[in-house]
């Protein structure tokens, strides 16, 4: 899943009903003296004293449950693009596709510096010759300032993890391990093809490197229940991460859940429902947690479902609102393991 430019959410001003902008040091949608959530793009400023956006890149890669090492088909949510980017030109070379973003997103939100984004499909699934000749090709650039990898806990060994370490020594490495879920159930189901328990495994095994790690999170997965998902957040929540991801579940056209949407089999959340989950599971977060995204969003020509998701900043409006409501933010209900 993705955003149009897969950075943190833009806020929306209580007072002005605008749209923040979207280097806001860890803003929300209100201009509270108090923030409710810690914001990603603040969290980058904090750190490079910058303006920093991120590029997104298909370096080409696939993954374990699309190539039959795992599975076949890939994961039932997940479309031809490997959750990249629309904006992400596949034609173009790994060095091409980062300078034509670098200049795009320069042109359009006055970046400074850039983190090399490799997105698409599993971005350490690959023998370490290959990943270290396109993470060094991603770093010959004077603007970027460090490379983000989203990938999976099955395609994290040591000796990848061991290659990242080596970079962290030298420039910014973000690791963005997926999850989704952490009900094996569930994976099996969307056709993750691996365990929570591998999930757990690659973090513990990465944080021991001192890896910067994050994970994303999907709402409203076949078959869960409210609890199913509070149980993913209470599991996550104490485990060392840095950030999170968290978004709806979305229909993407040409996916198995397409299908399934357009048989009546697949029932998906509310707004005014995910709007509580958000708010119950930040309560449930660490109070210096960065929340990367709360909603996702894409374009009609990708989805199909659910006709609130073209409606982000209302979205994320009411996502403050509720927690103004309760008098509550970030951590308010963090209880940390003993």
């Amino acid at each position: 899943m993705r955003t149009l430019n897969d950075k943190t959410d833009n806020q929306m001003s209580k007072n002005t009903g605008k749209i923040a902008p979207p280097d806001a040091h860890k803003t929300t949608c209100s201009q509270a003296s108090q923030p409710r959530y810690t914001s990603f793009n603040g969290y980058l400023r904090e750190k490079f004293g910058a303006r920093v956006y991120r590029v997104p890149i298909d370096a080409g890669f696939t993954c374990p449950n699309r190539d039959g090492t795992r599975a076949l088909g890939g994961c039932t949510f997940c479309d031809d693009r490997g959750s990249g980017a629309p904006t992400i030109n596949q034609v173009l070379s790994v060095k091409e596709q980062l300078l034509t973003g670098i200049d795009r997103i320069r042109r359009r939100f006055k970046a400074e510096k850039f983190l090399a984004y490799f997105q698409a499909f599993t971005n350490t699934y690959a023998p370490e010759a290959v990943l270290r000749s396109l993470y060094d090709v991603s770093l010959d650039h004077e603007d970027v300032v460090g490379i983000c990898i989203g990938t999976r806990p099955d395609c994290l060994d040591d000796n990848v993890l061991d290659l990242l370490a080596d970079y962290a020594k030298k420039t910014y490495v973000f690791l963005e391990v997926g999850l989704q879920t952490a009900h094996n159930k569930t994976l099996d189901l969307i056709n993750r093809a691996h365990s929570a328990e591998e999930f757990f495994d690659s973090v513990e095994r990465a944080r021991k490197r001192n890896l910067t790690v994050a994970t994303h999170l999907i709402f409203g997965l076949p078959g869960e229940t409210r609890e199913d998902m509070m149980e993913t957040v209470r599991q996550i929540a104490d485990i060392g991460l840095t950030a999170i991801k968290i978004h709806q579940l979305c229909v993407y056209k040409h996916t198995p859940m397409a299908v399934d949407y357009a048989m009546g089999k697949l029932p998906l959340l509310e707004e005014d429902e995910y709007v509580t989950l958000v708010c119950d599971a930040l309560e449930m977060l660490p109070p210096d947690m960065v929340v990367m995204r709360l909603v996702a969003e894409g374009t009609r020509e990708e989805i199909i479902a659910p006709e609130w998701c073209f409606e982000k900043s209302r979205i994320m409006g009411k996502i403050d609102q509720e927690l103004e409501r309760r008098g509550t933010r970030q951590g308010s209900k963090f209880v940390a393991k003993p």
